[in-house]
């Protein structure tokens, strides 16, 4: 016989498969059987600070709120995260889909709101949430604006090609918030300008991808999301369509000397995708050759 909590999880299963998240793909149990994946691994980098080490840092990314994602997943979702005691949160992108008639934009603003860590919250845009034709270029800027100023409202610390840095026992570490390089809003050069390049620098940027542009840039770590586990690319162009292998896709890659984390990430938008769960991904980090 099924138990229930056996039952639930199948139903998350069964329907995430489908390309939808209910909130039966949760479990608030911290150690409860769920559809939603807790990752949690060592990010060791190269020139991290004594002080920094052990900092745990939690990953959330593609909310993607709409029609095919309940308010009930997403809050179980922003409880789950809540449970984890993050030191920093940080959030990158496609936080709605098409949301033309602004149902959803507000009632996004009010869950963010919920996220709780020590040190801040912290995120950057996706190509979404520039609005329908971001990746033509043609943005909608009431979807934009009302996006980009809200969160801020909701005490998120929205980085738009911008950085902020963090005194944390008297040690510096930067987060740096890259625009989306589809919407044609990524400027590295003005993100990454007075950045201490012996510092520990973490860079926020929505689609994995950017991080074949940061060569030239101080930077330890890549945080993205965008691919949704899938290594299959579709796109149209000139009205035909076009299939293409990602390079990043899911999970930690070494990409020259940085680091690259591909999220899951938590909601889906009515496509099928089979066995691959949505995910938060938490990061404790470590230095490079430090004896456990």
């Amino acid at each position: 016989m099924i138990s229930k909590t056996h039952a639930k999880y199948l139903k998350g299963k069964a329907i995430g498969n489908l390309g939808f998240c209910m909130s039966s793909a949760v479990d608030l149990h911290p150690h409860g059987r769920q559809w939603l994946e807790v990752v949690e691994m060592s990010l060791n980098l190269g020139k991290i600070s004594e002080q920094l080490e052990g900092l745990r840092i939690v990953h959330a990314t593609d909310l993607h709120y709409g029609r095919t994602v309940s308010s009930n997943y997403l809050r179980r979702c922003i409880h789950r995260i809540n449970q984890l005691e993050a030191d920093i949160v940080v959030l990158t992108g496609d936080y709605i889909t098409y949301d033309t008639l602004g149902r959803f934009r507000q009632k996004l603003i009010h869950l963010v709101a919920g996220i709780k860590s020590s040190h801040g919250v912290y995120a950057c845009l996706g190509n979404h949430d520039y609005g329908v034709g971001a990746v033509s270029g043609s943005w909608r800027h009431d979807t934009f604006e009302h996006i980009s100023e809200g969160m801020k409202a909701s005490g998120v610390n929205l980085l738009r090609n911008e950085s902020m840095v963090l005194e944390i026992d008297r040690r510096r570490l930067w987060l740096v918030g890259l625009g989306d390089i589809w919407a044609d809003d990524f400027d590295p050069v003005k993100a990454f300008a007075g950045i201490c390049p012996s510092d520990t620098v973490i860079a926020l940027a929505h689609n994995p991808e950017t991080i074949e542009h940061l060569d030239d840039f101080a930077v330890d770590a890549v945080m993205s999301g965008h691919t949704h586990g899938c290594r299959i690319e579709w796109k149209v162009s000139r009205g035909r369509p076009l299939v293409s292998r990602r390079s990043y896709y899911s999970g930690l890659y070494q990409v020259g000397g940085k680091k690259l984390y591909v999220n899951r990430g938590l909601g889906r938008v009515g496509k099928a995708f089979f066995s691959t769960r949505p995910e938060i991904a938490v990061f404790n980090l470590g230095r490079i050759g430090a004896v456990v």
